[in-house]
C-alpha cells in the first residue's frame, strides 16, 4: 500500500496508454478492499440484527446462529411485531369509532376454542349413549362429565361450558 498513491487505488479505468495487464492489477486491489468492506459491513449488519432478536428466538436453534438463520429469524420476527402492531392499529381504529367492546384476539380465539370444545364434548357423550349405551345414572358417566368440565374450566373461569346433550343423556343429567 505505501508504495502505491492513495487515489490509484479507487481508479477503476484504465489510463490511456496503459498496457492492459497493468490496469488489471490497479483494479484487483481496489476491487477487493471495496468487496472485503462490503462484507464486513454486511457481517457486522447481520452481528447487529443477532444481537437484536429476543431470546426465545435465539433459543430455537442448536448452537451457532448461521448468517441465513439469523435473517430467517430476523424475518419472522418482524412479521409478527408487523402483524402485533396492525392488530393494536385495529383496535386503535375501533375505538376510536365508538367500538369499546371489540374482544382481544386472545379472548376471540379462547371463545372459538371453548365452542369447539363444547360441540365436541357433546358428540363424544352422544355417541356413547348410542353406540356404547352409557346412561346418565352411570358413575363413568359422571365422572366423564366431571373431567370434561374440570379441562373447561381451566380454560375459561367462570360458568362451566358444557350443557346436557340433547338426547338419551340429558334425561336426569
Amino acid at each position: 500500500f505505501s508504495r502505491l498513491d492513495y487515489p490509484a487505488l479507487y481508479m477503476c479505468k484504465p489510463k490511456r496508454g496503459v498496457k492492459r495487464d497493468e490496469s488489471k492489477e490497479t483494479y484487483k486491489l481496489p476491487h477487493r478492499l471495496i468487496e472485503k468492506k462490503r462484507r464486513d459491513r454486511i457481517n457486522e449488519c447481520i452481528a447487529q440484527l443477532k444481537d437484536l432478536l429476543p431470546e426465545h428466538l435465539k433459543l430455537t436453534t442448536l448452537g451457532h446462529l448461521e448468517k441465513a438463520v439469523v435473517l430467517e429469524l430476523t424475518l419472522k420476527h418482524l412479521k409478527a411485531l408487523t402483524a402485533l402492531t396492525e392488530q393494536q392499529h385495529q383496535k386503535i381504529i375501533a375505538l376510536q369509532n365508538g367500538e369499546r367492546s371489540m374482544k382481544s384476539p386472545v379472548q376471540a380465539d379462547l371463545d372459538a376454542f371453548h365452542s369447539g370444545f363444547q360441540t365436541c364434548a357433546k358428540e363424544v357423550l352422544q355417541y356413547l349413549s348410542r353406540f356404547e349405551s352409557w346412561t346418565p345414572r352411570e358413575q363413568r358417566c359422571a365422572q366423564l362429565l366431571g373431567h370434561l368440565h374440570s379441562i373447561s374450566s381451566q380454560f375459561l373461569p367462570g360458568p362451566q361450558l358444557l350443557s346436557p346433550p340433547p338426547g338419551p343423556l340429558s334425561k336426569g343429567s
